[in-house]
């Protein structure tokens, strides 16, 4: 049986021959011995699974002599703008074929329209950057189920265990992502912010971090408390320190912490479970603090800092710093790669006395014994991994690496590898799983 894909790729082929064909011939010739540019072409993702009335944000580019805007067209069912966001139609089981066009030369990615994952399946949550895009995939098996578009970015994702959707910062947007429908509701946007990571905070809210703040300005903003199918209202605000990036919660989200790159800071906020924060403690910490983490049960708090020789000279000092609570008194710092390292994100798993830091330079992942505090394994992971996430159910870590556009899972205890990189969207940046 011919399918709508093989008719739709039989189609493409003939359209290219035919552009290329009716190419217009230069008025000058190049000398003839000069380089002949040879046309590449790639779209991503090569092929996707978009859920039925959500949309994907495909990108293409081509190198050589292929120059001018690029084309979208579409062969068969939804509809392409211009930008290269296909919207799906209602209805799912369907196929399309997505076509970018520049110079004569096409490229294609071949998309199904799928129905939303249903609501006793385990899922886990890959938030993509470059394409805005929330990759959802089986938490159990990480087939890949469907995607959708969030906007502009998707930096950060965290699954709420209250109400069992995901929350995404979408650029200056807190987006409410409802699984078994395949929807997401969003905030309206905040001026002049671009959300970065984001945390579970007691009875219902979420706290963004802002990493467009300077220091003395609004760094964290609370939404909720969160809702399937309502706008997720800010709250509050709270002003942090310059360019808040990491945040963590308590396991009771009643307390907070943040990490200010620029100001070289972390700082403690208490919060009231109706919206409000207050500021409670604060500590210098190394260069460039990013990712941050706390081990509730031993009262320690880990702060990756992402410093190298480049930024910092002969006083960087890249490596994780360990923060005694309450107090907030530095007790110790470890190198956890090489100079150029660049610590990134951390992950704890208290119950499994496991600590994790990602190393983006090193594309590792530096795995720790809390008590005694000593390191037992480094993991392979992708080309600059991004913020680990602990799927405590399942005993797994999730690795999103940007740099390659791939999610690496490992079990937390024996650390080896549950399954191989798996492809995701454009510059994964941050997992989660329900």
């Amino acid at each position: 049986m011919i399918t709508l894909v093989s008719l739709a790729l039989s189609a493409l082929v003939a359209f290219a021959s035919s552009a290329e064909r009716v190419a217009p011939v230069p008025t000058r010739s190049p000398p003839s011995n000069g380089p002949r540019l040879v046309t590449r072409a790639s779209i991503a993702p090569t092929s996707a699974r978009v859920f039925e009335g959500s949309s994907l944000r495909l990108r293409a580019a081509f190198a050589g002599s292929a120059g001018g805007a690029i084309a979208w067209s579409l062969i068969g069912p939804g509809t392409i703008a211009q930008d290269g966001t296909y919207s799906a139609p209602r209805t799912p089981g369907l196929q399309a074929i997505v076509v970018a066009t520049a110079g004569g030369t096409s490229v294609a990615s071949a998309v199904m329209v799928v129905a939303p994952p249903a609501p006793d399946l385990p899922v886990a949550y890959v938030a993509c950057y470059d394409d805005g895009t929330l990759d959802v995939r089986d938490a159990s098996t990480f087939d890949d189920i469907g995607t959708t578009s969030t906007g502009d970015t998707a930096a950060s994702v965290v699954s709420d265990a209250r109400t069992h959707v995901a929350v995404v910062a979408a650029a200056s947007r807190i987006g409410i992502f409802d699984a078994p429908k395949g929807t997401t509701t969003f905030s309206a946007p905040v001026a002049g912010a671009r959300f970065s990571e984001l945390a579970m905070l007691a009875n219902g809210y979420v706290a963004a971090t802002d990493n467009q703040a300077s220091a003395g300005q609004d760094g964290v903003r609370i939404f909720g408390p969160i809702a399937r199918g309502l706008a997720p209202a800010l709250a509050a605000s709270a002003p942090t320190g310059d360019t808040p990036e990491g945040i963590a919660a308590s396991t009771d989200g009643r307390t907070f912490y943040v990490t200010n790159v620029n100001s070289n800071s972390v700082m403690r906020f208490s919060f009231d479970g109706r919206g409000a924060a207050r500021l409670t403690g604060a500590a210098v910490t190394g260069h460039r603090p990013f990712g941050v983490a706390i081990d509730d049960v031993r009262r320690l708090l880990f702060v990756a800092d992402n410093d190298t020789p480049t930024l910092s000279g002969t006083s960087s000092q890249p490596g994780l710093e360990i923060f005694a609570l309450p107090s907030m008194k530095l007790v110790r710092r470890v190198t956890t790669g090489s100079a150029n390292a660049l610590p990134l994100g951390v992950a704890v798993d208290s119950a499994a006395d496991r600590l994790f830091v990602t190393n983006e330079g090193d594309g590792d992942v530096a795995a720790y014994s809390i008590a005694p505090f000593k390191r037992i394994a480094t993991l392979s992971a992708g080309r600059t991994p991004w913020l680990p996430s602990i799927d405590g159910i399942r005993g797994a870590l999730l690795v999103p690496n940007a740099g390659d556009d791939t999610l690496s899972v490992f079990d937390i205890r024996t650390l080896r590898p549950i399954a191989s990189a798996m492809q995701t969207c454009g510059y994964p940046t941050a997992a989660a799983a329900r």
